[in-house]
């Protein structure tokens, strides 16, 4: 214990020195130390890979929940929490006490704007075959349902975020791969527009699945694509992106695509202007 290479981030845990750790490898050991404390809010979060604003990526200190008695903890790097949290809000998984992702997302309600919120709620929901996700807890998803979401709301009535939970609640859907996409839904609401469908199939005169947007209006022909940096920088998936949509506007479809750019503040309104000019377009063409 008294070896050189070895150092001390707080009471009774030694690391090695100058080794690149996980998250999980970090919180480990502070939830084995004093078993009612489990990992929690942001750190639960980063562990399941639920979708956050970069402000809570870059927060390096460790979220931990003490759940049966005692104060919360008070560690170096540790931002303690005290709620008496049932059997059924917390799992141990890898070696590590963590909340449920239900738990963890009303948990974030607080710290989180609506759309972030939505965002946050919206990847719990994953398809099954939606791309792995970049963390440490390797669960398939999806991480939880709505009526999960529902049932921990209902029993914390009258909790710090509760309320702004309940408000997103009905706004969540299944199958969003991005929290940018989420914010581009919930934007398309603000504005009074319709709610489009996600990620949904469309079939070519044979019926054959030849492209799932991101967002689109099946009856008005309306597809919407958020283009995230990596369609750029993949040359196989932006050639692949291009004959897709070339594919949907042969037959007859508005193709919409934005960028990180096009959701930024001073840009949002031009953008929604853009969704609602092809939906009177549409409209008018169609008769719908």
């Amino acid at each position: 214990m008294r070896r050189a290479d070895l150092f001390a981030p707080s009471r009774g845990i030694r690391l090695i020195e100058n080794e690149t750790l996980s998250l999980l490898d970090r919180a480990a050991p502070f939830t084995r130390l004093a078993s009612p404390d489990a990992a929690s809010h942001g750190t639960a979060a980063r562990l399941w890979g639920v979708s956050l604003p970069f402000r809570h990526e870059e927060d390096e200190q460790l979220h931990l929940t003490r759940w049966r008695g005692g104060n919360r903890a008070r560690r170096p790097g540790v931002v303690g929490h005290r709620a008496p949290l049932l059997p059924r809000d917390v799992v141990e998984i890898y070696g590590i006490a963590v909340t449920t992702p239900a738990r963890t997302w009303t948990d974030l309600a607080p710290s989180l704007s609506l759309e972030e919120l939505v965002a946050a709620g919206d990847s719990l929901l994953r398809r099954q075959d939606a791309p792995r996700r970049r963390c440490d807890l390797n669960v398939p998803d999806p991480l939880s349902s709505i009526e999960e979401l529902a049932e921990v709301i209902e029993r914390r009535r009258g909790s710090r975020g509760i309320v702004l939970a309940r408000e997103a609640l009905p706004l969540l859907r299944s199958g969003v791969d991005s929290p940018q996409e989420s914010r581009l839904r919930v934007l398309i609401l603000d504005a009074g527009l319709p709610e489009p469908e996600v990620n949904q199939w469309i079939l070519d005169p044979r019926g054959r699945r030849f492209s799932r947007p991101d967002l689109m209006y099946r009856e008005l022909k309306i597809a919407i694509e958020y283009e995230g940096e990596h369609h750029l920088l993949d040359a196989d998936q932006w050639h692949s992106d291009i004959n897709r949509d070339d594919r949907l506007r042969a037959l007859g479809w508005t193709v919409l695509k934005f960028s990180k750019k096009h959701l930024a503040d001073g840009a949002v309104n031009a953008s929604i202007g853009r969704i609602r000019t092809a939906i009177r377009s549409a409209t008018a063409s169609s008769g719908h």
